[in-house]
């Protein structure tokens, strides 16, 4: 993986950070190598990149504009004499600039990266998980009691006696293909060549000299797997088989060859269409050994038989096609029970110029801010670098009001004033609230981009796990209406013979069956009364003769067709030890088209299968470890838990499902940030849609399953931390008219009302992040802290704060009644303006009884730009406030200050 400025890591979409590496070490080590762009130093592996990163780029272009009216500002206030020196501050903004470009660079090119390669994982997996149904296919149709006897009829008939019987065994492959709509044709061969029976009529094919013949025959396999033109399929190009030998009815010589052909570009554009938008530029193909495309979703892109660049190791860098630069990924299929497929990965390819679009993050503006900031605070999400920036952008701004304050109260305290300098000040105080809003916007703008792809993996983990879910159960009714088509049934159900007689080479047959089809617990035959006439589990044994008394039995033997298939609601079932499950069901029909005789009742192994199913779609860490804390849910409309990879969720209970989840059409997918167990997780869920023809339009079963994937962000509201640093909104103040009497007002913000006093009794603003408790003291005492070369009492006017928690980013405002007094601190939210105001303009305070109206002088009303009502500045009383401090419940400190 590349590394970045941050040192992060993520896998199956979700935002992980390694937090470990130290970033300035890596630097120095020569292991991040830096480089310089566009006037930001970036990352040098991400400069070829972030030129595609529009967002970005206008982040980049917004602070270098900045940073040039930073430098006169600079240059000017060294020239002014306001006091105040801000090269210091405007260099910390401009190293945090580079860092924030970086990190929204690296997050953006992170998450393309994330995205591709989850996809190109998914392509190739749900490819193989199919495949390996066809695996299995082969193996029982080989067995199949009519296509062996046609086919060891054939060795000792002429092709007119062959020609007379073929018909039935078309029918008996066409019954099969009806169910199985993965293949396009089934061809039985005889080991000499010739072609007995071909479904697809379409290109007629007499003989064959596929070596896959000869390896059918002598496998020790349980099936030939092969890909590459056949003349078995003249001018098709590279066709998709799965061969094997036909024995003889005595299973002592092989009679033919069955080949089974995959309708692969069919299965792949279904598999792409899942994984792709109509409007997407995304480019999904699989590739084989020697890098050439197998199959393309945009061949017009990306032709079939192209040779790509393989990036399965994940090169820090485009990859060039066809004179085109792409943002790709490469992925070796995890496998399913071990079976890796034909050897293919799955390939993802953007153009670069697209791959950095910014996703809507309209699922989170309904996010309250404080859950949003504390997301940026989250350790699942980011590394410490990245989680420090507010902080540091914070405290920076913090530094520059607390110094253009400084510079003003200064600056009013001067006998005639410096009318250049407090413009100078005022505009330096302007240019740092324009950089605050560029870097709040871009702050903000990180978090919506990690948290939004947060959210879409979600939905795309849970997408991945219905679409897992669906096409294993689409195996499920066909695997149940196949086998309720099996000669040997229909005979012994059409028979009143003795159970004991017929039991052991029913259930032989089943269990064989069983063997190949390890999904099942249990394969059931019972006859048109409901009786138990053989099953293939031996612990089973005992049910033979019993009848069963379930509504899915009746159901079957109303069934009206060989299509038509039942299956049991998730309920529990003595047949799956009293556990939850489903039951699969067809009749079986009498010869001649007679009606049901009896059925196949299969029993789906739920527990462990759905957990796997689960498992699969949930986000691993990079040694393939579930990610701790997520879990994933398969649920019923009504919260009902099919099952759960959380042991606190176990399949029949309850699950309090959100509006929005329980009212999903079938194929819609939600992503959503909710509350869960006293945390709040990121949630994907998606509503089952089936597959083929499996829940479709033409499919008399409905069953609506919810995947649900749980990703825990924060771990309580606890985590959501202190509040924001506070900040004050410029006011318009009434202009004193010409020789009016006036007062220049310091003003600061302590709770959610607004303070001044007359800047002659205030000596400047200092950190409030230091001050100290003192043992002993109470009340309105804070603490203390150091002021030139002293110690200076610091007070906390709390009840002015009306309980409102204290936000980050304090200041203590450094008052003196009088010059010959000692100075005293008292503890602010933020600092606000200095205007200067007509004594006139200064109001009466209105009684209220509230304890503090004392201290006030009274109140000044900002002007209304818009006819609204606004906050008034409240003006303390100097001398009540100080016999206040001093006088009433709060001990008084005895401290020397300058």
């Amino acid at each position: 993986m590349a590394r970045t400025p941050s040192i992060w890591w993520r896998i199956s979409g979700q935002a992980m950070r390694d937090t470990n590496d130290n970033t300035a070490q890596l630097q120095a080590d020569g292991v991040i190598s830096m480089a310089v762009y566009k006037g930001v130093e970036l990352a040098h592996e991400l400069v070829a990149f972030i030129r595609h990163m529009d967002q970005v780029d206008e982040y980049r272009e917004a602070l270098v504009n900045l940073q040039a009216v930073w430098d006169n500002l600079a240059l000017l206030s060294e020239m002014s004499g306001t006091g105040i020196e801000i090269n210091g501050t405007r260099a910390g903004f401009e190293a945090l600039s580079s860092q924030l470009l970086g990190s929204l660079a690296a997050e953006l090119k992170h998450k393309t990266a994330i995205d591709i390669g989850f996809r190109a994982q998914v392509a190739i997996d749900i490819l193989v998980r199919n495949l390996f149904e066809r695996t299995a296919d082969i193996g029982f149709l080989a067995m199949d009691r009519d296509l062996c006897s046609f086919a060891e009829g054939a060795m000792q008939s002429g092709e007119e006696d062959i020609a007379a019987t073929r018909g039935g065994v078309l029918m008996r492959m066409n019954e099969y293909v009806r169910k199985y709509s993965v293949y396009h044709d089934i061809i039985l061969v005889a080991p000499d060549g010739r072609v007995l029976a071909q479904l697809d009529d379409s290109l007629p094919v007499s003989t064959s000299a596929d070596p896959l013949i000869h390896a059918a025959l002598v496998t020790e396999e349980a099936y030939v797997e092969t890909f590459r033109p056949s003349d078995l399929k003249p001018g098709a190009g590279p066709v998709l088989l799965y061969s094997y030998r036909v024995m003889s009815a005595d299973g002592r010589r092989a009679v033919g060859v069955l080949c089974l052909c995959f309708r692969l570009d069919n299965e792949c554009q279904r598999i792409f269409g899942n994984l792709r938008d109509p409007q997407d530029w995304t480019v999904i193909t699989l590739i084989d050994a020697d890098d050439r495309v197998v199959a393309s979703s945009d061949p017009g892109q990306v032709p079939v038989g192209a040779r790509i660049e393989d990036l399965a190791h994940g090169a820090a860098r485009p990859l060039r096609f066809a004179g085109r630069e792409y943002a790709a990924a490469t992925r070796e299929t995890a496998g399913y029970q071990g079976y890796a497929g034909p050897g293919w990965r799955g390939h993802v390819m953007v153009p670069v110029e697209h791959a950095y679009d910014v996703d809507d993050a309209a699922a989170l503006h309904d996010l309250a801010p404080e859950l949003l900031a504390a997301l940026l605070q989250s350790e699942r999400l980011f590394a410490a670098e990245l989680r420090g920036i507010p902080t540091q952008a914070g405290r920076i701004q913090a530094e520059l009001n607390r110094a253009v304050w400084n510079g003003n109260v200064a600056q009013s305290r001067t006998a005639a004033g410096n009318g250049f300098a407090k413009t100078l000040l005022w505009e330096i105080g302007k240019i740092g609230g324009r950089t605050r809003d560029v870097f709040g916007r871009s702050i903000r703008h990180l978090n919506e981009t990690v948290v939004s792809s947060v959210l879409r993996d979600c939905a795309a983990q849970a997408a991945l796990a219905i679409d897992i879910m669906d096409r294993n159960l689409y195996e499920r009714a066909n695997d149940c209406r196949w086998w309720a088509l099996t000669t040997m049934f229909s005979d012994a159900l059409s028979r009143d013979a003795d159970i004991g007689t017929q039991a052991g080479p029913l259930c032989a047959v089943l269990a064989a069956i069983n063997r190949l089809y390890t999904v099942y617990t249990d394969l059931l035959l019972f006859d048109r009364d409901g009786c138990v006439r053989a099953v293939s589990n031996d612990g089973q044994r005992h049910l033979l003769g019993t009848r069963l008394d379930a509504d899915w039995v009746r159901q079957t033997l109303a069934l009206r067709s060989t299509q038509d298939y039942c299956v049991s609601a998730f309920e529990s079932s003595a047949l799956y030890g009293g556990r939850q499950t489903y039951v699969y069901c067809a009749a079986v029909r009498g010869s001649g088209g007679a009606g049901a005789v009896g059925g196949v009742a299969i029993v789906f192994d739920s527990e462990p299968q759905f957990r796997s199913m689960l498992a699969d779609a949930l986000p691993r860490a990079h040694d393939g470890r579930l990610r701790d804390g997520c879990f994933g849910v398969f649920a019923q409309r009504d919260g009902l838990v099919i099952a759960s990879t959380d042991a606190a969720l176990p399949p029949g209970t309850r699950l309090e499902l959100d509006a929005r989840i329980a009212a999903l059409n079938a194929g819609e997918p939600l992503s959503l940030m909710l509350p869960f167990g006293g945390g709040h997780y990121a949630v994907g869920a998606r509503m089952s849609a089936g597959y083929r023809e499996y829940k479709s339009a033409s499919d008399a079963y409905r069953n609506e399953v919810l995947a649900l994937i749980y990703v825990p962000l924060l771990e309580g509201r606890e985590a959501w931390g202190s509040a924001p640093a506070r900040t004050v909104a410029a006011q318009r103040w009434p202009v004193p008219a010409a020789g009016a009497e006036r007062v220049e007002l310091a003003s600061f913000a302590i709770g959610d009302s607004l303070y001044g006093l007359p800047s002659r009794f205030v000596e400047e603003a200092i950190d409030g992040s230091v001050v100290i408790g003192v043992p002993g003291t109470a009340g309105q005492v804070a603490g203390m802290t150091t002021w030139r070369n002293g110690t200076l009492p610091v007070y906390d006017l709390a009840e002015l704060r009306g309980g409102a928690a204290r936000p980050a980013g304090s200041q203590v405002v450094v008052v003196r009644a009088t010059p010959d007094t000692a100075a005293f601190g008292i503890l602010v939210d933020a600092l606000g303006e200095i205007p200067d105001i007509a004594c006139t303009s200064i109001q009466a305070v209105p009684f209220v009884g509230h304890a503090m109206m004392p201290l006030l002088d009274g109140l000044v009303v900002p002007v209304s730009a818009d006819g609204h009502q606004t906050l008034p500045l409240l003006v303390l009383s100097m001398e009540r406030l100080l016999a206040r401090l001093r006088g009433g419940n709060a001990a008084e400190l005895q401290v020397a200050n300058g």
